[in-house]
């Protein structure tokens, strides 16, 4: 017995110091850490970039446009670079609709008539073609968070960026077990964790936050990392954390709260304001206008009225 030799691991259980310094000098000479992929909105760029094997937290209360924001973010993303999108989002049903919502927002204009220049036949035909070629979604038997994003990642192709959205949290599948509440959320986060790591991807998670009392003139609070609902987890296990906030009673003002990022290369908190375009749902970068103003749009080179 006192012969035999223990096995040799397959690999050292420790990361190659050497390596880790030809990298940092390689950053060095770059730069510096890299920020990460641009919104599309350089006045959030200043606060959130999107960073490849990490995953973001979208809040806001009901109505608020969290869902319509981080479609328009998508878009952003793949006019930008080359990006792959996997959706779970069932509130966004019939499925049809979110396709047509993700076509307005590529070609600027409406999908039904109306007093707004719709799109034509072939716009519609090039512009579906655009969406289908960059967007996918996934079945609805499949229910459970990691179940979701095991299976979104299994279209992870090289060369190009992944992404992935679970909209909202409170619709899947969540089998606990013997798990009190907290301890299921910090186990499932650990776990997205993992995978946005492992497979260099980006997550979105739409979480709806807790019940929260109106202020005393009538106004929503604008949520916060602690009132997302379910745990403190959401806060504790996130990289990045944005809560989308309007007034649904006046103007087209969009907050864009972003309230943690866990990188400083890839951001910091702070607050960015953005107009909605309700026609075409898109959001833009400008100084305060009034209804109907012309809005500038710096993909297109062209303006429009919104009415």
């Amino acid at each position: 017995v006192s012969n035999v030799q223990p096995l040799k691991p397959e690999r050292e259980p420790h990361v190659d110091t050497y390596k880790l310094l030809r990298e940092g000098r390689r950053l060095y000479h770059s730069g510096g850490l890299p920020k990460g992929v641009s919104t599309g909105w350089p006045g959030i760029d200043e606060f959130y970039t999107v960073g490849l094997g990490q995953w973001t937290v979208v809040t806001g209360i009901p109505g608020s446009g969290k869902s319509e924001w981080l479609d328009a973010l998508l878009v952003n993303l793949a006019e930008r670079d080359d990006w792959f999108f996997a959706i779970y989002s069932p509130e966004n049903y019939p499925t049809v609709g979110h396709m047509v919502k993700l076509v307005e927002k590529r070609v600027r204009k409406p999908f039904g008539a109306g007093p707004t220049e719709r799109m034509t036949e072939e716009e519609y035909v090039e512009g579906a073609h655009w969406v289908a070629e960059r967007f996918l979604w996934l079945d609805s038997d499949l229910k459970t968070p990691e179940m979701l994003i095991e299976t979104a990642l299994s279209y992870q192709t090289d060369g190009r960026k992944l992404g992935v959205v679970l909209d909202p949290w409170n619709t899947l599948e969540h089998q606990r077990g013997g798990m009190s509440e907290t301890d299921y959320v910090s186990f499932v986060l650990t776990e997205v964790t993992k995978m946005a790591r492992a497979s260099n991807a980006h997550v979105w998670l739409v979480v709806h936050p807790a019940k929260m009392l109106r202020n005393k003139d009538g106004s929503r609070p604008v949520p916060g990392p602690y009132d997302i609902s379910g745990s403190a987890h959401w806060y504790n296990k996130a990289d990045n954390i944005i809560t989308v906030h309007r007034d649904q009673t006046e103007g087209q003002d969009v907050e864009i709260h972003v309230q943690k990022v866990r990188f400083k290369n890839l951001g910091r908190v702070g607050l960015a304001t953005l107009k909605y375009d309700r026609i075409i749902g898109r959001y833009f970068e400008m100084p305060h206008c009034v209804h109907g103003e012309m809005y500038a749009d710096p993909e297109r080179g062209h303006v429009r009225v919104v009415s």
